[in-house]
């Protein structure tokens, strides 16, 4: 078999030449069968369709290259995805980075203008570049000529946000070779084009369905072939999983939404971009309450960029979706340590004007999102306010989930803030809302937040059927992590109590199922309940492991005070009295510095039963107790007297 290669250049002569070259291959005697390569059919399809329709039987078959499909019988298409790309996290190795196709084929074009070997500090521009490009081979060409004048970190600076403005010696521009595309599109799918140019990442179907209705105003419209088109064109890359997951390449978007600009769509186009994500937002964050909260920040996480590029845009042109979008974003935030920049946002969007008439309920919550923010970055009292705003414009709109959420929340701000009380007050109301309409989730949250408050009042019994019920209203909710949580409390009971090795069996299985990175701070509760029963146990080997577990766990200041706590108890049960008054002293100031108020009640206890003159603890204690409306546990009313130096409690 031998071939033939003809460019048809979309002219006459060009199907002149590919006519005659059927002319050619069918004339003679049993003549040798021919395989035909056509370039740059694109250029003249229908003349190459009617040529290829009157071609002889000798040609074997062929093969047609192009910007998109001809349409004939019998065709098949093999779409060129564009080469492959060094990961975003690429290191600065040229050897490590050299061997993915975009990389090597920009130095096989930059070898050719530049003969230096590439310094070290232009590899994660290299890197940047070509993933900037695309993969794109004309892009990946027209930028390395550019290395004959520029070096790399220039050229990533230059064009990183221009790239369409790359050109080349022989007048090529990549905004030419796009636009030869777009103009292959009919009206409709030029349209759909521009409009999903909003997306700055992957996309479903769903989506792509949701914003073409959304931004042309209609519903009903069929996106699969549409879509088709544009991935048989090259201009939408996919991506296989679970479901089918589209892209726009960087410079078909950057292509698309100049033209969205030109023609004055492009506010309208972000507009219902904005409006989609927040209702993906919406679906997504319901679950961040409730047993599916991993999995949904991490649906959360793949969408990041098309929230935040939202999130932008509607800020400036319509603050209202803006708010909606924020106020389904808070527990996200906070799981990923973005308190500071959420608050940031919501506060923008409550104070802007022009959400003043957004619905109510979107208002509500931006301003509990606010106020849990501010109480998770430890700036709780600020708030406040905001959050008794809310939980009245809940009761008000009769939203029993916004009243929920803004009571519990009002137990957290008053518990930070000493007001016990009052905190316990918004506890019980959480529970009698939550019971009177059968929300077992947050009368379980409830009745975990009471049974603290039973232990504040010295009421080991009554803390004990609480998480009893919290437990069996988790199990009913499928709330598995509440009732981890619960054991973690029933664990600290029994050490309370006195029954230290029920303490660390209970902790240590506890321990075992908590294993995400939502529950550090639980973590390190329930090793300092086992670490502190191990060391009263006599188990000195065990308790130091543990401590040494505990140091590791979280940054040192936050486990300053229990660490501080077992290290007395170790000192104590070696005989060292004044290093365990020392280790005591310096748990007392950890736990005053932000602990919870029974911690420091039980260090000061130790504290006064170890010294000769306890009078200054004795006084803290009584302060805290009254302040506190902390009580004394009966064993340590024996503590203070054995000690004989029981004080005022």
């Amino acid at each position: 078999m031998s071939w033939l290669a003809v460019d048809p250049h979309g002219t006459a002569a060009g199907i002149r030449e590919l006519a005659g070259a059927g002319r050619e291959v069918g004339a003679g005697p049993a003549p040798e069968p021919v395989l035909l390569v056509l370039d740059g059919v694109e250029q003249a399809p229908a003349e190459v369709r009617a040529a290829l329709a009157r071609l002889p039987a000798p040609v074997a078959g062929v093969l047609t290259t192009g910007l998109a499909p001809l349409g004939v019988p019998g065709e098949r298409v093999w779409p060129v995805p564009p080469l492959a790309l060094p990961p975003a996290g690429a290191g600065s190795d040229l050897a490590e980075v050299a061997g993915y196709p975009a990389v090597a084929l920009f130095l096989d074009r930059l070898g050719r203008v530049r003969p230096r070997p590439l310094a070290g500090d232009e590899v994660p521009a290299l890197v940047g570049l070509v993933r900037r490009l695309g993969g794109l081979p004309l892009a990946l060409e027209l930028a390395a000529a550019q290395g004959r004048s520029l070096r790399l970190p220039e050229i990533l600076q230059r064009y990183g946000h221009r790239v369409l403005d790359l050109a080349g010696d022989d007048g090529r521009t990549l905004r030419a070779a796009v636009a030869g595309s777009y103009r292959l599109l009919g009206p409709v799918e030029q349209r759909a084009l521009r409009q999903l140019a909003g997306f700055r990442n992957w996309w479903s179907l769903e989506l792509a369905e949701q914003l073409l209705a959304e931004a042309g105003r209609s519903t009903g419209t069929d996106p699969v072939p549409v879509l088709d088109r544009l991935v048989s064109f090259g201009l939408v890359g996919t991506r296989e999983g679970r479901e089918l997951r589209f892209r726009l390449l960087d410079v078909v978007r950057d292509f698309a939404a100049e033209q969205a600009r030109r023609l004055g769509e492009l506010a309208t186009i972000r507009r219902a971009h904005a409006v989609v994500v927040a209702r993906l937002v919406t679906r997504i964050t319901g679950p961040l309450a409730g047993p599916g909260r991993p999995a949904a920040a991490y649906r959360l996480d793949d969408v990041g960029s098309e929230v935040w590029a939202a999130l932008s845009h509607a800020a400036n042109d319509d603050p209202p979706t803006a708010l909606r979008l924020a106020a389904g974003l808070p527990r996200w935030w906070r799981s990923r340590g973005w308190e500071v920049a959420g608050q940031v946002w919501l506060r923008r969007l409550l104070a802007d004007p022009r959400t003043a008439a957004a619905d109510p309920v979107d208002r509500a919550w931006a301003m509990v999102g606010l106020a849990r923010l501010a109480l998770a970055g430890g700036d709780a009292g600020a708030e406040r306010p905001v959050a008794e705003a809310a939980l009245a414009e809940f009761r008000r709109l009769r939203e029993v989930g916004g009243e929920l959420a803004a009571a519990g929340l009002l137990s957290g701000l008053c518990r930070t803030a000493g007001r016990y009380e009052e905190a316990r007050g918004y506890a019980l109301e959480v529970l009698a809302v939550a019971s009177r309409h059968g929300r077992a989730r947050d009368a379980a949250s409830a009745q975990l937040s009471l049974a603290w408050h039973e232990v504040r009042r010295g009421d080991l019994p009554a803390a004990r059927r609480r998480l009893g019920l919290a437990d069996r209203l988790a199990v009913q909710a499928g709330e598995y992590r509440l009732r981890v949580l619960a054991a973690g409390q029933l664990a600290e009971l029994a050490r309370l109590a006195g029954r230290y090795q029920e303490a660390v069996g209970t902790g240590r299985r506890v321990l075992a199922r908590l294993d995400g990175p939502a529950d550090l701070r639980h973590r390190s509760r329930v090793l300092g309940t086992v670490g502190r029963s191990l060391a009263a146990l006599g188990r000195l080997a065990d308790a130091e492991r543990v401590l040494a577990r505990l140091r590791g766990a979280e940054p040192a200041r936050s486990v300053a005070g229990v660490c501080a706590a077992i290290e007395a108890q170790l000192a104590g049960a070696r005989g060292d009295r004044p290093a365990a008054v020392e280790r005591l002293a310096v748990a007392a100031g950890a736990f005053r510095d932000g602990g919870e108020p029974r911690d420091l009640v039980e260090v000061l206890v130790e504290l006064a039963g170890q010294l000769d003159q306890p009078g200054p603890a004795l006084a803290e204690l009584d302060r805290l107790c009254r302040a506190g409306s902390v009580v004394l546990l009966e064993r340590e009313r024996a503590v203070l007297e054995r000690a004989g130096s029981l004080g005022r409690d």
